[in-house]
């Protein structure tokens, strides 16, 4: 939409104007140079016996370029036209035929150039052979060389004005590389017309003289050279000049799009407004740019079930069934009397608190660098030090028990807290099309263990004296040492930890 707004407002607004203007000021300008040019600069006697004879010769020509001038503007209007009524009514045109149409709008204008000056040249010989053939030839070749120039100035004048709408027409899709000349094309055609046209009239002038087509001595031939030369020079610059600004802006503008992307801006789409392989440029950066976007999409939401960490690990490497053995620290977090909470209340109340619950959960694990390996009903297990490796992990775990322990006390749902440490296998567990990662070995047992102790534990959280001797030292200071039981399925008796109650230390 704000494209097709945008193109309305070139067509009504200020750069159509701009677009007429442009358009038809170089044909006329090329029209009224090549008058004064055979009229006052080509030395040859029939042109002034001509200008004699033929008295309306003068207010024929201004005629005429008014005739073009007004068939230019009518010509330009109706290639206008289905663009017009494509915007007012979108879905009531073919999408392919306003692409092809626009794209070949730069053509047909100078297309339309051509015609208009064949038939001045036609009319100009029609006119002058009745005085001279060698003055038609004279005339013919000189009008032709300045109809190429002007028909190149004209394509590349429309095929910069039309971006805005070309912009709208290819914004959904983009196939067709052929809509436009490709640039290598378009390069020399533009040294051609604009350099190549005039310097050939200045041979044309040097031969004509050599075999007597043109009269008077070398030097009368110097104004005539002299202003091919200076019309070489201008057509060339303005030719050079947007010829290169249709290479250099596109590039410019995919520049600066990638240093968006760079800087994490993935809704850094250019525009399409070209017709060759530069708008395959610029539709394969977009094509490529809403691929990343359903990679993060697809990242973001992998992660949101697995984990970010091995979210990544996932599509950064292909995972392969089997683990390793790693030293982990295991937290594991259970919800007391979730059965009776769920009789008492409706079922969209239960959701509701247990996400509030879990929100709190999964923030304090993530800021102690914990993943979440998996909710399991009302119960959550997570993990320091797989897959992410991480140094002191009891520590991180033991930190983050604690504080949940302050994070859930105010909360309406309460829950029972065991951290363990131990050697365990984690890797990728299941089968071929179906699996996941987690963790497995006598440290997540122990956690569970100890989390059904904790409920009936003041403060809620309890670990074993083993945990404890591998926390560092400003962590084992907030835990105090407490009696040896034995854990359901151990046959061993382990000796439990609790945090000690808020000091003066652990406020400040």
């Amino acid at each position: 939409m704000t494209r097709l707004l945008r193109a309305i407002k070139w067509l009504w607004g200020t750069s159509w104007p701009l677009y007429a203007a442009l358009v038809l000021s170089s044909n006329v300008a090329g029209a009224l140079a090549l008058m004064l040019f055979i009229r006052y600069l080509v030395p040859m006697p029939e042109m002034e016996q001509l200008a004699k004879e033929v008295s309306f010769l003068p207010a024929l020509s201004l005629t005429y370029l008014v005739f073009s001038v007004i068939v230019g503007i009518i010509v330009t209007l109706f290639l206008f036209r289905p663009v017009l009524d494509w915007q007012r009514s979108p879905d009531n045109h073919d999408p392919n035929m306003v692409r092809h149409l626009v794209m070949r709008i730069p053509i047909y204008q100078a297309g339309v150039c051509a015609v208009v000056w064949f038939i001045g040249i036609i009319i100009a010989a029609i006119i002058t052979s009745r005085e001279s053939l060698r003055l038609t030839f004279v005339i013919s070749l000189f009008a032709a060389l300045a109809a190429l120039v002007s028909m190149l100035i004209t394509y590349l004048f429309a095929e910069r004005l039309v971006r805005p709408v070309a912009a709208a027409a290819l914004a959904r899709r983009f196939e067709d590389s052929t809509l436009e000349p490709p640039i290598q094309q378009r390069l020399r055609m533009t040294w051609a017309m604009t350099s190549a046209a005039p310097i050939t009239g200045v041979i044309i002038l040097l031969i004509g003289h050599h075999y007597g087509v043109f009269t008077g001595d070398a030097a009368d031939l110097i104004p005539a050279i002299t202003a091919l030369v200076v019309t070489a020079l201008i057509t060339g610059f303005i030719g050079t000049t947007f010829a290169v600004m249709s290479v250099v802006d596109p590039i410019r503008e995919l520049q600066d799009a990638i240093n968006r992307v760079r800087h994490g801006d993935t809704n850094a789409e250019v525009d399409i407004y070209d017709g060759s392989e530069i708008g395959v440029l610029q539709a394969g950066f977009n094509e490529m740019l809403r691929g990343l976007r359903e990679r993060q999409r697809v990242r973001d939401i992998f992660g949101q079930y697995v984990g970010t960490e091995v979210a990544r690990r996932a599509l950064e490497e292909r995972p392969t069934l089997g683990g390793e053995d790693r030293k982990v620290a295991v937290l594991f977090v259970d919800v007391i009397g979730s059965t009776q909470f769920a009789v008492n209340h409706p079922p969209e109340e239960v959701v509701d608190e247990l996400n509030k619950f879990f929100e709190h959960v999964v923030e304090v694990v993530h800021r102690n660098r914990g993943t979440i390996n998996k909710f399991q009903g009302d119960a959550a297990l997570a993990v320091f030090g797989a897959p992410l490796m991480v140094s002191d992990a009891t520590s991180h775990a033991m930190t983050a028990a604690r504080e949940l322990r302050q994070e859930l006390k105010d909360m309406k749902l309460q829950a029972g807290i065991g951290v363990a440490a131990g050697h365990v296998v984690a890797g990728h567990i299941g089968g071929h099309e179906r699996f996941e990662y987690t963790v497995i070995g006598d440290a997540v047992n122990q956690a569970a263990r100890l989390t059904e102790l904790a409920k009936d534990t003041p403060g809620r959280v309890l670990t074993n004296a083993a945990t404890l001797r591998g926390a560092n030292e400003a962590e084992q200071a907030r835990w105090t040492l407490m009696k040896s039981v034995e854990l359901r399925g151990r046959g061993i008796m382990t000796q439990l930890a609790r945090p000690i109650r808020a000091t003066m230390a652990d406020r400040s």
